[in-house]
């Protein structure tokens, strides 16, 4: 009896050593079999899965008028100014939604708050933000929140299904749900609180046609798999446009998040130009792209040096091909940093540096 015993048993019994070994050396083979598994037994006819993976990292986000005391009316939304969306982004309370969704250094009177889909309200308090990228850091005292699931390996395809969670019209959490229909979209920040200029810029855009609705600002914008793509933070609408909207993608949000919560705020270099378009550069000069300066910041550090009809073809011996180029390399310098430009003025080649300052994008 007992050898019959052992001769079923033996096979389980050598499986759960093995698995145990492996866990030994690696123990994040189990988290790895799960998501294999996890994955395999999602249905395309359903993301209900996806959705509960990551609706719970989804909050709502309100800004109310303060008492005349200028003291918060402790659980009191009923003087709601904004309602809007964020995305829980660690354990212990840090919180990101967009720029335009907080209320301005200008307007003290105003209060955050933060409700969980459970119905749990906190205050939140304003780490920083930056007005580029469209992004805010908020913080809550709160601990054992759930962050939102992200896959650091991903990045956002055209043709990619995705879902966007938010709180549309304050009617609640809501999901809607499109693709990816192009990457890459930039522009050079917010015209004003509630205007992205789409264009050449910082940002590289995720464009979805999910439906971005007024209130799913700062929400998450989700793959199948249920980790976050990106945050939604602006969409197109007008009589001759429908489903082209815009998130900012993880990797980008997760870098400003970091910079705003060591510094209080993203720390770029700044030029001080507009741009007049691009022009493509004769062979003679080694082909590329040059960039037409249009206007000189009076008061930034190429006044003088840089002038409008300039064009822009070369910085630090490196040819530009595009004129987010040219602002990427602008942007990743320190304040401090100086950037020998070769331009053509007045059918010459000179060479001009510039030392550059902060960029003061934080600044209301």
């Amino acid at each position: 009896m007992f050898k019959k015993l052992m001769f079923i048993l033996s096979p389980i019994i050598i499986g759960v050593a093995i698995g145990v070994g492996i866990l030994l050396v690696d123990p994040k083979a189990g988290q790895n079999v799960g998501d294999l598994l996890y994955s395999k037994s999602m249905s395309v006819e359903s993301f209900s899965s996806a959705v509960a993976r990551a609706a719970p990292s989804v909050v709502n986000i309100y800004v109310t008028t303060l008492n005349k005391d200028y003291s918060s009316p402790e659980r009191d939304l009923s003087e709601i100014t904004t309602s809007a969306s964020g995305v829980i982004m660690s354990s212990d309370g840090y919180i990101v939604t967009n720029y335009h969704v907080v209320p301005s250094m200008t307007a003290p009177n105003q209060a955050v708050w933060a409700m969980t889909r459970e119905g749990h309200l906190y205050q939140a308090f304003i780490v920083g933000y930056d007005r580029r990228t469209d992004i805010a850091v908020l913080k809550v005292e709160a601990n054992g929140l759930p962050p939102i699931p992200m896959d650091n390996k991903y990045e956002a395809q055209v043709g990619d299904v995705v879902m966007a969670i938010g709180n549309p019209a304050n009617l609640g959490q809501t999901v809607t749900h499109g693709i990816v229909s192009a990457t890459s979209r930039s522009g050079s920040g917010l015209l004003t609180r509630n205007q992205m200029n789409i264009r050449d810029g910082l940002q590289d855009l995720i464009q979805t046609d999910a439906p971005i609705n007024s209130g799913n600002s700062g929400g998450a914008l989700i793959n199948t798999a249920g980790n976050m793509v990106g945050v939604n933070t602006a969409n197109i609408n007008s009589s001759q446009t429908y489903g082209i909207g815009f998130a900012v993608p993880t990797k980008l949000v997760r870098e400003v998040m970091d910079e705003i919560i060591k510094h209080g705020r993203v720390i770029r270099g700044y030029l001080g130009i507009s741009d007049d378009g691009s022009v493509r550069m004769p062979d003679n000069l080694g082909g590329g792209v040059g960039v037409r300066v249009a206007l000189v910041d009076s008061y930034g550090p190429a006044h003088n040096l840089l002038q409008a009809g300039d064009i822009i073809f070369e910085v630090n011996d490196h040819k530009l091909s595009n004129l987010k180029e040219l602002i990427g390399i602008v942007s990743q310098s320190k304040p401090g940093s100086k950037l020998q430009f070769k331009v053509i003025r007045a059918a010459q080649i000179i060479e001009v540096t510039v030392t550059l300052t902060e960029d003061r994008a934080y600044v209301e």
